[in-house]
Parts: C-alpha cells; structure tokens; sequence
C-alpha cells in the first residue's frame, strides 16, 4: 500500500459513498471500519485500494461486509445484554436445603 491507513481515515465504496471510518490498524491483515451507526466490521487490507487520493473498498465488498456488519453487531448487543442478567440481582426466594425443617 503505497499511502499509509490511519484511524480517522474516511473509506468509500466502489461508487463513491462513505461507508465509514478507519477504527482499528493493529491488525497485520485487516482493518477495523466503523459505520455511522456505530457497526464495526474488518476488511482484509488486500480488498481496499487508495484511488483518487482516498481509500476505497474493492468492487462488492461492502455489498456483504455491511449487512453482515450489522447483524455482528446486533449480536453482540445481544450477548451483551444476557451477560448482564447474571447472577441475577435478587437471591431466589427459597433454598434446597434441609434449613429450617424439624428432623
């Protein structure tokens, strides 16, 4: 790549429509693009191309990684919010054990 990815960096697509920004280059094989409503999905850096002095994502790429973008993301909500749940807050209102019986 002949001009350097830098976090921040505006991405299109093959027709010219911002798909996001650059939000992750830790990676050696990808980097991590965040959309504008906060979906994030990686791209293999062999699929974006720096034309017309702006990356750009190869021909049909986002035509996947957006919609599969969005479904990680709502299952990481998902995933988010079940973990959340426990423990449960409140103890259960009663117990197994033999506490309080008359043997």
């Amino acid at each position: 790549m002949t001009q350097d990815i830098l976090t921040g960096t505006p991405v299109f697509d093959d027709a010219g429509d911002q798909v996001g920004k650059v939000a992750d280059t830790s990676n050696a094989e990808k980097i991590g693009i965040i959309t504008e409503t906060g979906s994030r999905f990686w791209v293999p850096k062999q699929m974006m191309a720096y034309r017309d002095q702006r990356w750009t994502l190869e021909p049909g790429y986002t035509e996947i990684s957006t919609a599969e973008a969005e479904a990680q993301q709502e299952e990481r909500d998902l995933d988010e919010a079940n973990a959340e749940t426990f423990p449960a807050s409140d103890p259960p209102s009663f117990t197994l054990g033999n506490e309080g019986k008359g043997n």
